[in-house]
């Protein structure tokens, strides 16, 4: 049996991160609004913990604004190597569970569609358990179409764990512990 050439590997591993991203979005309850403020409803987000956060959402700025009066813990997801300001930028909460990891049914604790900014941008996201552990998954939705394109699209995990060879990076891999105020995590985006 002939070896897989290392290019041919990192492709691989690729589309399958790709699938896994892409299957954890469209599992249509994540996206559902629970108890939602009807002045959050219409934004791009949703997940099963939303409405513990909501009232850390103000809908006059742009989703996923970091507040500086927000002292409550959050992270801030830095992105630094944004292609371009086409579309979205789709980030994914998850917490401790690896049962609950990317590409499981209902196990978005929050996701945001954040519009794209070249070059260096960041995003907050309000934790919906106080400080602790979670993981992010996130992919750049260029055509905004709400699906990830296999050979066009970037991604990237927390910690910048790297896709594995049949799906998403491993949850442990991807795991990270918060603080009481802001926890800045950067990802830099694989296209």
């Amino acid at each position: 049996m002939a070896s897989t050439s290392r290019p041919h590997q990192r492709i691989i591993a690729m589309l399958a991160a790709c699938a896994a991203l892409a299957a954890g979005a469209a599992y249509a309850e994540d996206d559902q609004p629970h108890a939602l403020p009807e002045r959050l409803r219409g934004l791009p987000l949703s997940g099963k913990a939303l409405e513990s956060v909501a009232e850390r959402i103000d809908p006059s700025k742009p989703l996923g604004w970091c507040d500086p009066a927000d002292k409550a813990p959050r992270i801030r997801v830095i992105l630094p190597n944004v292609r371009n300001s086409k579309g979205n930028i789709r980030l994914s909460l998850h917490g401790p569970d690896p049962d609950q990891w990317v590409g499981k049914k209902g196990g978005k604790l929050i996701r945001f569609d954040v519009p794209a900014s070249q070059g260096r941008m960041e995003a907050c996201m309000p934790l919906p358990n106080g400080r602790g552990i979670y993981a992010v998954g996130l992919y750049h939705d260029e055509n905004a179409n709400g699906k990830y394109g296999f050979a066009s699209e970037g991604y990237g995990f927390s910690n910048n764990a790297k896709a594995g060879m049949f799906g998403p990076a491993s949850h442990k891999d991807a795991v990270f512990t918060t603080g009481d105020g802001t926890t800045d995590l950067t990802i830099d985006i694989r296209y």
